[in-house]
């Protein structure tokens, strides 16, 4: 493990992969109020090394910055300038809304032979809808029927947010990631990108 604070180009390297085919990402970046602090900036640092990993790779990423609704959408790219500008301004405040985000993020996809993935951070699970739990894992179901897998990064989960969120990536066809140490974060969302067909 590096002793420095900051994610540097050096630090990805050992995340080199295999040739995989194309991938385009898209990642959902969780900006309701109780993000705020060193969640909401672990998250962007996330963010930030993904996004820059999937262009360094030829692969294009996109992101949905959500809390009650979208706050901002940038579809797949190989702009990274256009990705930092958004996830740098992301602020955060509202509820937590992941049905609607999947269903944007999944808009945002082109129709394409690519392999087509979504990653949420969070730390809360659905709070927003009449049955958000219900509309969440219908959504990721919806989405992973057209071929677009979705997994969850999520942040200090309770028990029942484990529960939830395993049920969205299990729908989504993607996995779940418990994190509990926000300096694993960066980390887990590049396995995970690593991972996806």
């Amino acid at each position: 493990m590096r002793s420095h604070s900051t994610l540097l180009p050096v630090d990805l390297m050992s995340f080199r992969g295999k040739g995989k085919g194309k991938l385009k990402v898209i990642y959902g970046l969780d900006a309701s109020g109780s993000m705020r602090g060193s969640k909401l900036e672990a998250a962007k640092k996330a963010g930030i090394a993904l996004s820059y990993k999937a262009i360094d790779e030829k692969d294009e990423a996109g992101l949905v910055v959500f809390s009650s609704g979208i706050k901002a959408a940038v579809a797949p790219t190989n702009d990274f300038t256009s990705l930092l500008k958004e996830i740098a301004g992301a602020r955060a405040s509202g509820q937590t809304g992941i049905a609607g985000t999947i269903s944007a993020a999944a808009n945002l996809f082109p129709k394409t032979e690519a392999s087509r993935h979504i990653v949420l951070i969070t730390d809360a699970m659905p709070t927003k809808g009449e049955n958000p739990e219900q509309e969440t894992v219908e959504a990721a179901a919806t989405a992973a029927a057209e071929g677009i897998t979705i997994s969850i990064a999520g942040i200090n989960l309770d028990d029942a947010g484990i529960r939830i969120a395993g049920r969205i990536a299990e729908a989504g066809k993607g996995k779940l990631y418990a994190v509990k140490d926000l300096k694993e974060l960066d980390r887990i969302v590049l396995m995970d990108y690593y991972g996806a067909e």
